[in-house]
């Protein structure tokens, strides 16, 4: 049973621009569940020592880090990796050993808040 809210790629990469503007469908951070674990994705730096550029100057766009809430606050949210583009996030294997593109499009993953 198909329990993602996502019916397709382009609905999730319309919602995150870099814009905020929930009126507009657009989001800075998207928090969701795969395979039993919690993630965030987030628009920008989320923590102070977050680079704001890769290693070539380009501005850091995306942020996907692991959640713990029962960790303390410093650690609630690990940086699993940063972004310059959507196309670098959606490449990404870091979880599962699956392309991003294909784990937020699994029918399992759940969309757990946006903000």
């Amino acid at each position: 049973m198909r329990i993602n809210e996502y019916q397709s790629l382009e609905e999730f990469t319309s919602q995150y621009t870099g814009e905020w503007s929930p009126s507009d469908g657009h989001w800075f951070g998207l928090e969701f569940r795969y395979e039993a674990h919690d993630y965030r994705l987030h628009t920008g730096i989320m923590h102070s020592d977050d680079p704001e550029q890769d290693s070539e100057g380009r501005e850091i766009l995306f942020g996907l880090y692991a959640m713990n809430p029962h960790a303390n606050e410093e650690e609630q949210f690990r940086r699993l990796a940063s972004f310059v583009t959507m196309d670098d996030l959606l490449c990404y294997t870091g979880i599962g050993d699956r392309p991003f593109r294909e784990v937020i499009m699994d029918d399992s993953t759940q969309i757990l808040g946006q903000d």
